[in-house]
């Protein structure tokens, strides 16, 4: 994959879990019985800050990983760890 592909990729992962991280939102908002706290109920939204906030610096991390290595090299790491979690099973 080339760097522009990589790029595309990461963003589209993003969307993703910003998506996912509002379907959670409103899964537990629906679910949630009307008697609780408002204390509580700040922490569901706290807590989705500090989740998307480490995913994004993961993300981050991850982006500036895939730079330093060369892709022949990450393409090998990959099929090793695919051939590892088959053996494993």
């Amino acid at each position: 994959m080339t760097n522009p592909e990589l790029q595309k990729e990461l963003e589209q992962l993003r969307q993703q879990v910003a998506e996912l991280s509002k379907a959670r939102a409103e899964q537990k908002s629906t679910k949630s019985a009307p008697e609780e706290e408002p204390e509580s109920a700040s922490e569901p939204a706290e807590s989705d800050a500090a989740l998307r906030h480490e995913i994004d610096e993961l993300l981050k991390i991850l982006q500036d990983e895939v730079r330093d290595i060369p892709a022949v090299t990450a393409l090998v790491v990959f099929a090793l760890g695919i051939l590892m979690g088959r053996f494993m099973r």
